[in-house]
């Protein structure tokens, strides 16, 4: 069985963190490397759908590619008032050996380097909120510009 996870501190509550990242319809404004699949249908199970996680079970391609994926917006215990954001997912198809560790683990380096874009995309969402929440432009925020 092969496992992906990834976490990030981001300083904003857990109820923020966790609308933006359920707001699936726009996450093509933000996800840098958002990925749509035509042609293949999922029907993914909900698992779990609390204030502190969303997690569904899926499969594609026969079971092959078969696991539980979730999204965490935990209370940080490092971040005053922020969230230590979790994502990730557990594999268990039959092909799910190539998200474990080791020789075999081919596809665990990319699924690790999307799981840590889309979080650190999240960040970034996060924070370009807050600033405009607080007020504050990107430029204005920026001391080698001149307004």
């Amino acid at each position: 069985m092969g496992q992906i996870r990834v976490e990030i501190e981001i300083e904003s509550p857990p109820e923020e963190v966790r609308a933006i990242v359920l707001d699936f319809a726009r996450y093509s404004e933000w996800h840098t490397s958002f990925i749509q699949i035509g042609g293949v249908k999922l029907v993914p199970i909900v698992k779990s759908n609390t204030p502190t996680e969303l997690s569904w079970h899926g499969a594609a391609f026969g079971g092959a590619f078969s696991g539980t994926h979730y999204f965490r917006f935990l209370d940080s215990h490092i971040t005053p008032n922020g969230t230590t954001f979790v994502h990730g997912e557990d594999y268990d198809g039959w092909m799910s050996w190539l998200f474990s560790d080791g020789i075999f683990g081919l596809g665990r380096g990319i699924a690790l380097k999307m799981y840590n874009g889309f979080a650190e995309d999240v960040k970034k969402r996060m924070e370009e909120r807050r600033k405009l929440r607080d007020g504050i432009t990107a430029s204005q925020s920026d001391p080698w510009v001149k307004l």
